[in-house]
């Protein structure tokens, strides 16, 4: 069993995982959702949510915006980040239930313009027109 967060706000992906004031937390078993809760962090620092989805036993998290250290935090306590996702949570839990949804590597490509490369030890993502172009964005 799976266990995948999304920070949400209102009945969309949070924009930033940092910023967020609710989790939603998934418990999924192949391609079903057995399990959907949600818990208000609004309380919890920045560090505190990365270290609290360890705890939580989370495996995966499908967020919009998330800094660079968050990033790097949660891929040392082994979380597998999809970002950045952007919509209604509901049709982004289908699309995730389907496997429309890939994970993500280093979003610092997504703040440069296109071409360059990412200048620290990381692995380089979509660049910011293939984010559109592979429809991550669900209305």
């Amino acid at each position: 069993m799976r266990r995948v967060a999304i920070p949400v706000f209102l009945d969309r992906v949070s924009p930033r995982l940092d910023c967020a004031g609710k989790l939603l937390i998934l418990a999924i078993q192949g391609t079903q959702l057995t399990e959907r809760r949600e818990l208000d962090i609004r309380h919890w620092t920045a560090d505190e949510k990365i270290f609290n989805l360890r705890q939580l036993g989370i495996q995966e998290i499908i967020c919009g915006g998330i800094r660079q250290e968050d990033r790097t935090g949660l891929k040392r306590l082994g979380i597998q980040v999809f970002a950045p996702v952007f919509g209604e949570v509901q049709t982004i839990i289908e699309h995730y239930l389907e496997g429309a949804l890939e994970p993500s590597t280093c979003r610092r490509n997504g703040n440069r313009r296109p071409g360059r490369k990412c200048l620290k030890e990381c692995e380089t993502g979509p660049s910011p027109l293939s984010i559109f172009n592979h429809s991550k964005t669900f209305k």
